[in-house]
């Protein structure tokens, strides 16, 4: 489970409604694209690094296709996992904004700041 779902259940005075809830899985679904993209335009750099050659010479412009279509696969997968964790905090900084209430709650603490205590 979530520990932003946890904390976020738990740590609520008031029940959310359920245009809140829907709002915030749009949220949810917005963070997550926005760590995809992220991670997207990280591995287009890390693929500039690498030479430009295949096992059978240079790469033509269907095998970079593939590639970059590939690498845009592999970045919504690991977004969806969240191991990143880019999504998770974006959701929690913008969580009271879409609830439009500053006396939410916030969210669970991300598991580095717990280490840090």
């Amino acid at each position: 489970m979530n520990p932003l779902d946890r904390a976020g259940a738990a740590a609520q005075s008031a029940p959310l409604t359920a245009d809140q809830q829907k709002q915030l899985g749009k949220l949810h679904d917005a963070a997550q694209q926005m760590e995809a993209l992220f991670v997207d335009m990280l591995f287009k750099e890390m693929r500039k690094s690498s030479p430009p050659t295949s096992l059978t010479g240079k790469v033509s412009n269907a095998e970079q296709t593939f590639g970059e279509m590939l690498d845009e696969k592999r970045a919504e997968e690991l977004a969806k996992t969240g191991s990143l964790g880019i999504g998770a905090v974006l959701e929690q900084q913008l969580r009271s904004a879409v609830l439009g209430s500053t006396n939410v709650a916030p969210a669970a603490k991300l598991p580095q700041q717990e280490r840090e205590e």
